[in-house]
């Protein structure tokens, strides 16, 4: 693992946590640039064992795999795509695990940052995915979707509402009368909800409730919206 040093101004400090074996030739490529936070204190330790937490999950291979660090989910990336290429001699294709992070956005009380995966295991094509993970600077805790609004349920009625404006479906008619694939025709949040400057962002990764033709599907709901179902000030 390599440290590339840089400093914001904001409250929390971060450097950038980067790795990269390109010049493996007859090895999957493994490609990581995700922040992490440098400031001693519980916020930060949180912020960086829920980083690291992610990027093991994608990397390990099979699931029910133990590991303690990032340096093994690695290892264990490697040593199964050998396993699947000794057990396959026409498998050729080279596997790939790309993690690039961001800051999306930070105040005084939340701080969101962006995860940006793609993961090619053979076939006719990876997966790219985004995930949004939401931090509470004052308690040094991980916030959960459920976690972030006074009333849930008016949150839902509302994203319904800007989701179906959005994609052009009238409020009288089934979800997913114009293609979707929401479970049960019956709206639902997606997995991931952040912050941006314009509002509260909604995404929607490639299968979540439409195809992988589709892509992503994103919506902002501005925070003069939301802000009295929010907990947490803009």
């Amino acid at each position: 693992m390599i440290l590339v040093s840089c400093q914001n101004k904001k409250l929390i400090s971060f450097d950038m946590l980067s790795f990269s074996n390109e010049k493996d030739i007859d090895a999957p490529l493994v490609i990581i640039n995700v922040p992490k936070a440098t400031n001693d204190n519980k916020v930060s330790k949180v912020i960086n064992n829920t980083i690291e937490e992610r990027i093991i999950a994608l990397l390990i291979f099979p699931e029910d795999v133990k590991v303690n660090n990032i340096n093994e989910a690695i290892k264990s990336f490697k040593t199964e795509f050998y396993d699947v290429k000794e057990k396959f001699e026409d498998h050729s294709a080279r596997w790939e695990a790309k993690v690039n992070g961001e800051i999306l956005f930070e105040n005084n009380t939340i701080l969101t940052i962006v995860l940006k995966s793609y993961v090619y295991t053979g076939g006719a094509h990876g997966y790219e995915s985004t995930s949004f993970l939401n931090f509470d600077k004052e308690k040094g805790k991980y916030i959960t979707n459920e976690e972030l609004f006074i009333d849930n349920d008016a949150f839902l009625e509302l994203a319904n509402i800007k989701f179906r404006k959005q994609e052009k479906i009238p409020l009288d008619v089934p979800i997913n009368d114009t293609g979707f694939m929401f479970e049960e025709e019956k709206f639902t949040l997606p997995k991931n909800i952040g912050f941006t400057k314009k509002g509260v962002k909604l995404l929607y990764n490639a299968y979540e409730v439409a195809s992988y033709a589709d892509g992503q599907i994103e919506v902002v709901i501005p925070y003069a919206e939301v802000k009295e179902i929010l907990k947490y000030k803009m």
